[in-house]
């Protein structure tokens, strides 16, 4: 069984889910972002999936494929800067 550990960020009003863009579409194939929410947030080569919805996808799509999946945990007690970064949109790689 394959194991992906991914970063859990959170700051005291939510949390995202970094994951780099190259598993989603590995994943979720070359149309991965119809199955995520604008709730989400990326940059660069990476996605910050919201906790709630969004990582319930990666999570259940990832153990249907037989994939283990593990969480680091970091956490603020400001304002996470993925909060500034930029709405996951709808189309794009």
């Amino acid at each position: 069984m394959k194991r992906i550990t991914f970063d859990h960020y959170a700051d005291p009003m939510h949390g995202w889910v970094r994951v780099n863009k190259k598993v989603l579409r590995e994943f979720w194939g070359p149309y991965w972002r119809k199955y995520f929410t604008p709730y989400s947030y990326e940059r660069g080569d990476w996605a910050y999936l919201e906790e709630d919805r969004d990582t319930h996808v990666l999570v259940t799509g990832l153990r249907d494929a037989d994939v283990e999946v593990k969480f680091r945990e970091h956490h603020t007690n400001n304002n996470s800067r993925i909060r500034s970064y930029s709405v996951l949109q709808p189309i794009g790689d």
